[in-house]
């Protein structure tokens, strides 16, 4: 067994001791909204899968009390868009699902979007700042 040259041992030990002065900036200490299930309800199939997700630079919290949401793709019924990643004020009594994909046995991709959601899994809309806000009115409505 061959010993290491003393100015190849330093520079081993150096670079170990960078390393673990690194570890802990490799941690997650980012603020997550709290999580539960998707319901199966809420998958929709898609041609195909998204692509991989994008390096975002996570900007200064602004607000004490917000959490991260990463960034995630979006299905638009024709094509996958980009949705950047924010902080946000968790709404109350909420939980957050981020986007996921699954395949069911016949190999149809299933995909179900991010979304905040009350305690019996039902979406919630949801203002930047945490406050829920009234549902959308059908686009038929709209138009009357």
């Amino acid at each position: 067994m061959m010993a290491l040259s003393r100015p190849r041992s330093h520079f081993v030990v150096a670079a170990l001791g960078v390393a673990m002065a690194l570890l802990p900036a490799c941690s997650s200490s980012l603020p997550k909204p709290p999580d539960g299930m998707i319901p199966t309800s809420e998958m929709i199939e898609v041609p195909y899968p998204p692509p991989p997700a994008r390096v975002e630079t996570i900007p200064e919290k602004k607000l004490a009390g917000q959490v991260w949401l990463d960034g995630q793709w979006e299905w638009d019924g024709k094509a996958w868009k980009w949705r950047d990643g924010a902080w946000t004020t968790p709404p109350p009594n909420a939980y957050f699902t981020p986007w996921t994909t699954k395949r069911r046995a016949d190999g149809q991709l299933l995909f179900a979007r991010a979304e905040w959601r009350d305690k019996a899994g039902r979406p919630l809309n949801v203002g930047d700042d945490g406050q829920i806000c009234s549902a959308p009115a059908p686009a038929a409505a709209a138009r009357q």
